[in-house]
């Protein structure tokens, strides 16, 4: 038999109630036997689990698969629920759900919308890329748009959008080349011109051929912007300076040395919008009995139309083999700098939402210039970050509606929907002859200030 020596026993006694006294406590700090005061343990865990809920409209999920797909390669813990609600719902489901203290945890607003959503928004949080290098990003009517100053000089950025769309001018090529015409006209001057030569009329004296979709407003798509854009080329202030009323109505003073000159920008625009529907004007081109702008441009019964940049796809379904191009909005002559009309989505995050910081996380990526990308080669709009026109311009169908983002405007209106109507009575009133055009304006002005002022009553912007 292998005999142990008394020093060897020693040792394996010793090293074996090393062990075991070892052992003990390592089970007791970990609280798998008692000993330590285990509420006082700190445990280290991975992010847990996030669900967030978007809605958004008109875009479906395939658009954001990849985009959604990216992220969470690196934040595997978050699952996007994404929902495409019908924009004629959205609004008011969206009031619902967060009646109800439901609702998504991002959604979309339109550009116009922050006086009536603002209350609903968690603002961006001040750390993220989005709002500490904001001005450098998005071009100056987002910041308009969706930035709000606080009182002690800091800022909040309620919405970032991926896109923006401008209104811009549409052209049938077979008609320009048919007149050796190759380039689109750059300024309403020439509008007017081309419009009169592309009008035609049979022998009743009827429209045949409507040289441009103006003058109207039912049945002409997006036409109080078409408004708008016209009175701020021509200088109307749509808002006076603290955004309480609405001041289109007002003579515009400029002087030039000794020269002064007063004018009334609103009332030209209008007046020059409701030529082309005036029978007694030489542009005459369009009345209410012609087709929707959109179809009478893809029927070939209109030659120029102005409109937003989503409706090339939206010609290409109706009329694949329509040939036509875009040009950029016309521009009125002699004037330092162009304007064009903003029109456009943000995402933002419900102040209701559990996961706050998780959701601008998101939004965050969804606006990096990657996941830009990606989306606006599926959507085929223009980019809303400014160092990514340039590289848009690789595409011949929205270089131009890329580069006007830089020039881009908007206004207040309050409730954008009565706003809108406003308007629109504003144009049938002058057209119809119930009112002055002078007349229609200044009410149009004092209505909408009165819906802003209801707003403002109810939130601070």
């Amino acid at each position: 038999m292998l005999r142990i020596q008394k020093y060897q026993r020693n040792r394996i006694a010793f090293v074996t109630v090393f062990l075991v006294v070892g052992t003990v406590v390592f089970l007791m700090t970990q609280c798998i036997i008692p000993g330590f005061k285990c509420k006082d343990k700190i445990t280290f865990v991975g992010p847990q689990p996030v669900t967030l809920d978007v809605w958004n409209v008109f875009e479906d999920k395939d658009i954001y698969r990849e985009i959604i797909s990216k992220y969470r390669e690196s934040n595997g813990y978050v699952t996007v629920n994404y929902e495409t609600i019908q924009f004629e719902e959205y609004r008011a489901k969206l009031i619902e759900a967060f009646a109800a203290g439901k609702g998504p945890d991002i959604f979309v607003i339109h550009n116009t919308w922050l006086p009536t959503q603002k209350d609903r928004i968690a603002p961006a949080p001040s750390d993220m890329i989005i709002s500490s290098e904001f001005d450098s990003i998005f071009p100056d009517v987002v910041k308009f748009d969706f930035v709000r100053m606080a009182e002690d000089g800091g800022r909040f950025v309620y919405a970032v959008p991926l896109a923006i769309e401008t209104l811009g001018l549409f052209y049938n090529k077979d008609y320009f080349d048919a007149e050796n015409i190759e380039v689109s006209p750059k300024l309403w001057d020439e509008v007017v011109d081309f419009s009169r030569l592309f009008t035609r009329f049979d022998e009743r004296g009827d429209i045949k051929i409507s040289g441009i979709s103006l003058g109207a407003i039912a049945n002409i798509n997006r036409s109080t912007d078409i408004v708008g854009l016209l009175m701020m080329q021509g200088g109307a202030r749509m808002n006076n300076e603290s955004l309480t009323e609405a001041t289109f109505d007002e003579t515009v003073i400029t002087e030039a040395g000794d020269l002064k000159k007063e004018f009334k920008p609103g009332k030209d625009a209008v007046d020059f919008y409701l030529s082309f529907s005036d029978e007694r004007k030489p542009v005459y081109s369009w009345n209410e009995k012609m087709s929707y702008s959109i179809d009478a441009f893809v029927e070939g019964k209109s030659v120029m139309m102005i409109n937003y940049p989503h409706h090339i796809q939206t010609i290409k379904r109706k009329a694949p083999h329509l040939n036509f191009s875009t040009g950029p909005a016309p521009q009125l002559k002699d004037r330092k700098e162009d304007v064009n009309y903003a029109n456009y989505w943000g995402f933002t995050v419900a102040k209701n939402s559990d996961a706050v910081k998780e959701a601008w996380r998101f939004i965050d990526f969804l606006a990096s210039p990657d996941a830009v990308k990606l989306y606006v080669e599926k959507t085929k709009l223009p980019v809303a970050r400014k160092d990514l026109v340039l590289w848009q311009q690789q595409d011949e169908e929205l270089k131009h509606f890329s580069s006007q983002i830089l020039t881009a405007k908007s206004w207040y209106q309050g409730d954008s929907d009565a706003a809108e109507a406003v308007l629109g009575e504003m144009v049938e009133s002058a057209k119809s002859g119930k009112k002055s055009i002078e007349k229609a304006i200044e009410d149009a002005a004092a209505q909408i200030s009165i819906i802003i002022k209801r707003i403002r009553s109810d939130q601070e912007i």
